[in-house]
């Protein structure tokens, strides 16, 4: 017996909109993930939802649900336990052992791993720009001592004048609002290569600008790289932008796909999802490389796949 999305929502006493979350995020397993929409909906086994089931019986989650959640290894989820990075709780039914985490301890580990990984990407990306103070926006027109100018650096607070100056100012006139967008979970980034203009006037500087205010500084992130680029990555959400500022945008994107259609800019990540199943013996080597490179099982498979073609080529 099969249930649907429906009925898994009523048994659990949750919303559609939940339990799809759940499936998101990879607490919710439905038998046809890859097929549902051909089916006309998610299927769920009658195993699946009595798991679900005792999952929201429990106040936690397990360390294999915990590690799907935060996107490493349970391997890896262990070790910061024994560091004592990471509370858990352990409780006994019979003889077996069940360790499991609060979702709130979950959600501050995760605050501690993304700052971490914030920082390894400025590593990898270069300095992280800032995007919004209280007094300004990035990439905002501004006018200083009379003349035109465009916001290069919130802090310290800089701009690139009409006459090609960069100049260190104290406080601009700022009349735009601050914005508040969600956090897009849709994974996956699309990301852009621009060499850093000169001119204040040049357009890169209202695209970007555009963006940032569209999607939400949360949604994007830009970096300054040494050779004088801004290596942009933006989440997948979609933008309002002319043709020819979309133009701009194809001849800088590096990574993932674009669509144009209708006035609005729809980003892809260009990564398809597809179930693989892979041997015991093989997975466990690779979860091991996995937590030795900090990267996530996906990654190391990507990395792999691509040596191989490239060896066969």
């Amino acid at each position: 017996m099969y249930y649907s999305i429906e009925q898994v929502a009523a048994q659990l006493h949750k919303t559609k909109r939940q339990i799809q979350y759940l499936i998101q995020q990879g607490l919710a397993n439905p038998m046809n993930k890859d097929t549902y929409r051909r089916d006309g909906g998610y299927r769920f086994t009658e195993e699946e939802v009595e798991r679900i089931i005792d999952h929201f019986s429990m106040e936690g989650l397990t360390v294999k649900e915990a590690a799907r959640y935060l996107g490493i290894t349970p391997q890896y989820i262990m070790h910061f336990v024994k560091k004592g990075e990471l509370s858990s709780l352990v409780t006994y039914k019979g003889k077996q052992k069940r360790r499991y985490f609060t979702k709130e301890e979950i959600d501050r580990f995760k605050n501690i791993l993304n700052d971490t990984r914030e920082v390894n990407q400025e590593g990898i990306y270069g300095r992280k720009v800032q995007l919004i103070s209280r007094e300004a926006h990035i990439f905002e027109e501004t006018s200083v001592n009379g003349s035109m100018a465009r916001v290069i650096s919130i802090s310290p607070l800089q701009v690139l004048t009409e006459e090609g100056e960069f100049i260190a100012v104290e406080h601009i006139p700022s009349l735009i609002k601050p914005y508040d967008k969600k956090v897009i979970r849709k994974r996956g980034f699309v990301e852009f290569q621009f060499p850093i203009p000169r001119h204040y006037k040049h357009p890169v500087y209202q695209v970007l600008f555009q963006i940032i205010q569209q999607l939400g500084e949360r949604n994007i992130q830009i970096y300054e790289q040494a050779y004088g680029d801004y290596y942009v990555r933006c989440r997948l959400g979609s933008v309002q932008l002319t043709e020819e500022e979309y133009r701009i945008l194809q001849r800088h994107i590096v990574k993932g796909e674009m669509e144009y259609r209708n006035g609005n800019i729809y980003f892809h990540s260009g990564e398809v999802q597809k179930t693989v199943y892979v041997p015991k013996m093989l997975y466990e080597q690779v979860m091991i490389w996995a937590d030795k490179k900090e990267n996530t099982f996906d990654e190391i498979m990507c990395k792999a796949l691509e040596r191989y073609i490239n060896e066969e080529k």
